[in-house]
């Protein structure tokens, strides 16, 4: 498609914290390594408890975030157990009943949220509750800013935002591969003549374009 990478930049952050009976500094790590490799094959998921969503007024921010995670927590509806899936391509929900071979069977009924990553501006751990996530995203009919907010059954709200941010980047680099794809040239048998297929504006985009990484905090 032709729009800007400049839609697609985003701000992850992350934010570590020291926390009692934590996994060790060198076993969390691995943890996030074997989560990276599922991300890629698609088999990345966590055991949630899922809050709900909420319309927020700016696309990112950790306390809107936090302000959000703290809203829903107050509400009256009773959390959700559900599956968090992250992919490369999509964050999706279903109730904890699909978790079986989930990207290659589902039954509709059971999926609570499909989200494209694309989609995702922010997401990020609460600083105040060590289980609490949230992602900020646009909704595609309203084109309100929505944030879905979770509570994590096993491990941190930190793993489960560093993970959509890995997801982030494998998108991101998918995008990049199919813009340098759109340019194509074909010479002729002599290398005299060419024709270009493509738009090199699409690839000075990509050139030009720096990926905000997410951020650590210590």
């Amino acid at each position: 498609n032709g729009r800007s990478f400049r839609q697609l930049k985003r701000t992850l952050s992350f934010r570590k914290r020291k926390k009692k009976n934590e996994t060790s500094e060198f076993a969390k790590p691995q943890q996030w390594l074997e989560d990276e490799r599922k991300i890629k094959d698609c088999s990345c998921s966590f055991q949630v408890k899922y809050l709900g969503n909420i319309e927020v007024f700016e696309s990112r921010g950790m306390q809107v975030c936090e302000e959000a995670i703290k809203a829903l927590r107050k509400s009256k509806k009773k959390p959700q157990k559900a599956i968090l899936h992250v992919s490369g391509d999509a964050l999706r929900v279903s109730d904890e009943m699909s978790n079986v071979t989930f990207f290659k069977s589902i039954f509709q009924k059971h999926l609570i949220v499909d989200q494209t990553i694309e989609k995702v501006s922010f997401c990020a751990p609460d600083r105040n509750h060590d289980k609490g996530f949230a992602y900020i995203c646009r909704d595609a009919a309203t084109r309100r800013w929505m944030c879905h907010a979770f509570l994590a059954v096993k491990g941190t709200g930190e793993r489960l935002s560093h993970a959509v941010g890995c997801a982030f980047a494998i998108c991101l680099e998918k995008k990049q591969k199919r813009e340098r794809e759109a340019l194509q040239v074909a010479f002729s048998d002599d290398r005299t003549s060419f024709a270009r297929m493509g738009s090199f504006r699409q690839i000075l985009g990509a050139a030009n374009f720096k990926f905000v990484a997410p951020l650590l905090y210590f």
